[in-house]
């Protein structure tokens, strides 16, 4: 058991790292679900490299995250055209009997999301194989197993693990607050709103894994109910951000619909109906907010 701060950190970063390389070779022959845990743990890590830079001396763990960040995007291309091809074909079978054809699954709007969808996914793939062969990815493991074998810990890494950490949870907790503090009103547009909310699931995000790291160390009382919060805030401004990013594409293919010589209107539909789902997905953020734990 860990017996400093430094020490529980360590432990917990060593798990990502153990992630990391376990989701490798599903990731190579193309395995969707190890895509998404791969990113996960490379975002986890990132993440707690973050929370925990006052345990390290300064400067250190910057180089890392900017890595971790480039690994993180590279499977996220990979990944996110599946979830938004799931996210649209599930709307278009929705599409009422007399619309089908202009607007449901068979639709010609069907066929070109289909069509662009499975290139960006194909591009993505391509994309992380070739850097999983590269010598930049084996650097990174390289540098993540030399971090961990001998940190640069700060001073403050030597505190008991409880109070320590439970301090690390309470900076990335006024930080959630702060980003919710700050939403734009609707008022001053959408995209301004939308990129707000995307901070929110990202501060919760933070919150969610330096929570997960205290409910593990004995003495940060109440971790688990606060990470379990944050977690269903970073789940329901996913499915927000996931609407954003396939509005944005059905504004890009609607666009350019007359000039390919066809209908624009099965687009139009799809993006109003992915406004509402983000209007709902907003109001429940809201409803947890409400509920979430404040203190």
């Amino acid at each position: 058991m860990a017996t400093t701060a430094g020490e529980a950190l360590l432990a917990y970063l060593e798990q990502q790292l153990a992630e990391l390389r376990q989701h490798a070779p599903g990731v190579l022959e193309k395995q969707p679900e190890s895509v998404h845990q791969m990113r996960v743990a490379a975002r986890r890590f990132r993440s707690l490299l973050a929370s925990g830079r006052p345990l390290f001396d300064d400067g250190t763990v910057e180089p890392l995250r900017a890595e971790l960040r480039w690994l993180s995007g590279l499977l996220g291309a990979a990944r996110d055209p599946g979830v938004a091809h799931e996210r649209l074909t599930t709307l278009l079978a929705e599409e009422p009997e007399s619309l089908r054809g202009l607007s449901g699954p068979h639709s010609p709007a069907a066929h070109r999301i289909d069509e662009e969808l499975d290139a960006l996914a194909n591009a993505g793939f391509e994309a992380v194989l070739e850097a999983l062969g590269d010598e930049r990815y084996a650097q990174l493991l390289a540098d993540l197993e030399r971090f961990l074998a001998d940190p640069a810990l700060s001073a403050k890494a030597a505190g008991a693990p409880g109070p320590a950490v439970g301090g690390l949870v309470a900076k990335d907790r006024r930080r959630l607050r702060r980003a919710v503090k700050v939403l734009p009103d609707a008022k001053r547009g959408h995209a301004a709103r939308d990129a707000a909310l995307h901070e929110v699931r990202k501060a919760a995000k933070r919150l969610r894994y330096s929570a997960e790291l205290a409910a593990a160390v004995p003495g940060a009382g109440g971790a688990k109910r606060l990470a379990k919060s944050a977690r269903k805030i970073q789940q329901v401004l996913g499915l927000h951000q996931d609407s954003v990013v396939a509005r944005e594409l059905l504004a890009e293919l609607g666009g350019g619909a007359l000039g390919r010589g066809e209908s624009g209107f099965s687009y139009g539909r799809l993006h109003a109906k992915e406004e509402i789902l983000a209007a709902a997905s907003e109001r429940a953020f809201f409803k947890i907010w409400k509920k979430f734990p404040a203190s």
